[in-house]
Parts: C-alpha cells; structure tokens; sequence
C-alpha cells in the first residue's frame, strides 16, 4: 500500500540521474549524520539498490525500522518513503539506480515462486503489495563482487559496457529473489504459514501435492504439516479445498460457466466430490446455491 509523504520530503527526479537511452547508475558515496533526520524523507522516480559498505543505524521506510550494518542491502520502490538514522560516524554506501524496463525482457523469463519480481510493476493503486522482507536482505560475497564489478564498468565504460550492466543487473535481481524466497521459507512460524497460504493462493487450481512442497519449502512433510495446524488451526490442505470451494462459489455467481466447468476450473477432478464439499460448506448444491444468489438479486 502506498504511503502518505511526508511534510518535508523530497522528490529525487530521473533526469537527474539517467541518459534517456539508458536509465542506470551507480555511485558510491559517503553520508554524515547530520545528512538525515526523521522529518527529512526521500522518494524518487526510480527504483534504488542501496548496498551498506562501512557503518551502522537505522534505514526507515514507510515508517518501518530497519538495521543496517555492512553488507545490508535495501531496493526501493519509487513509491517508498525513506530516510536514514545514522548512528555512526559516517555511512558508506552504493546507490544503484535504476528503471525496471532496463531488464523487463529478462524478468519476463525468470520463474518466480513469490512473486519477487511483482514488485516491479507494482503501482500504489494496487493494495496487494509485495512483502518488504523480500527485498530487504543481508548481501554475501558474490553479491558484493557484483556490485563493484558494476561500479568499474559504469565508471570505464569499456566496450559493450551497456550491455554487461544489464546483464549484471539481472543477476542481483534473481539473486536477491533466492535470497528473498530462502527467507520466506525458513522463517519462524508465521512466516512458514504466510509462504503456504501464498502458494495456496497462487497454485489453488493446480495439483496440490503435499510432498512436493515440502520439497520446495525445504521442510519435513510431517513437520510442515504440524506447523501449519499449529498456525492456522487446520490442515493445509482443507486450506487448498476451502479455497477451491470459494473460487468456485464466486464463479458460480459470477460467470454463466456451467457446473462441471467450474468444479474443474476450481481445481476438483471430481465432480461428486466436489458437489459434497460444496454443499457441506453453503448449505446447498451449486445449483440451488446459483438459483438462490440469482433470486436475491
């Protein structure tokens, strides 16, 4: 969701910063503490990396705290409000700056189990925004190498300079989507339970098997099964049916499908089955539940 600016904020603008035929850059530089205080917000026009070499404090965005030491790494939307709490002597810091249709070709070929590179085309108009812990990280060396390698390209312009920023650019992207997805997986409790209920949302039509997500979650079958109860109060997979079941509901009311298209579509392979479940969750078949949704309109 996209948050009210601050009384003292300033727009960063992209002409500032980009050529028109290629919207990046990169610089590192040094911030003081006196630099940044809570009233002073930043937003900008363009997507920011923010990559912590030296010092410690506080980053804010949109209200929300976050500690930086070295080798913290930040992207910022555009829409995002932000600031520093510098408390050391100095922070030393990248900025990388960009605009996503620099790499769109390639995110467009990138699987995405959640939805990392959503942010990408998120606007404040759409409340479903992506979760800040997917792009707020610790960097490892191999990020690190990638982020210098960048700097010396920008600041060389060798041959073909252009091309290999794209395509380092990319590379931190989906790593820091692996590093996002790693995270959301092996979470506490509640993360482990938000990271299912997402993929429920996303696959509730598909086959859903409960070993293959274990596999994909990185987690025993038994024990993901006992802390998503343990979270929820139920299993994950009355979770996938409940879903189906709403979905179907909403077609019902929604759509001139017919009946078994709609089981099918909601993700039941069975269409007595599917009418059991429907009627044990509203009170009433498909067709007597459509009937009576058309009769109080």
């Amino acid at each position: 969701m996209g948050t009210e600016p601050a009384k003292n904020t300033r727009c960063f603008h992209k002409y500032s910063f980009f050529d028109s035929d290629f919207p990046f850059h990169i610089r590192r530089e040094i911030d003081l503490p006196e630099d940044y205080n809570e009233s002073k917000r930043f937003r900008r026009e363009f997507w920011k990396i923010i990559y912590i070499l030296d010092g410690f404090g506080e980053k804010l965005i949109n209200e929300q705290r976050y500690p930086i030491q070295p080798g913290s790494i930040f992207l910022i939307h555009p829409e995002d409000v932000t600031t520093f709490s510098i408390q050391s002597k100095q922070l030393e810091i990248y900025n990388i700056l960009f605009m996503p249709e620099l790499v769109t070709d390639g995110l467009n070929e990138l699987q995405d189990d959640f939805d990392f590179f959503s942010i990408m085309n998120w606007n404040p108009g759409n409340n479903d925004r992506p979760r800040e812990l997917l792009y707020i990280t610790e960097s490892d060396m191999e990020i690190r190498r990638i982020v210098k390698t960048m700097e010396r390209e920008f600041n060389k312009m060798p041959q073909n300079y252009r091309s290999r920023l794209k395509l380092l650019l990319l590379e931190l992207l989906i790593l820091l989507a692996r590093k996002g997805n790693r995270t959301a997986r092996h979470q506490a409790t509640d993360q482990v339970v938000d990271y299912i209920d997402h993929l429920i949302e996303k696959h509730f039509a598909e086959e859903f098997r409960l070993d293959t997500l274990a596999e994909k979650i990185g987690i025993d079958k038994s024990r993901l099964c006992r802390i998503y109860r343990a979270g929820t109060g139920q299993t994950i997979m009355d979770s996938v049916r409940i879903r189906r079941l709403n979905e179907a509901a909403e077609q019902l009311t929604r759509t001139n499908r017919n009946i078994s298209e709609i089981c099918f579509a909601s993700g039941f392979n069975d269409l007595s089955y599917f009418y059991r479940c429907f009627t044990g969750k509203f009170g009433a078949n498909p067709g007597a539940f459509r009937k009576k949704f058309i009769s109080n309109e």
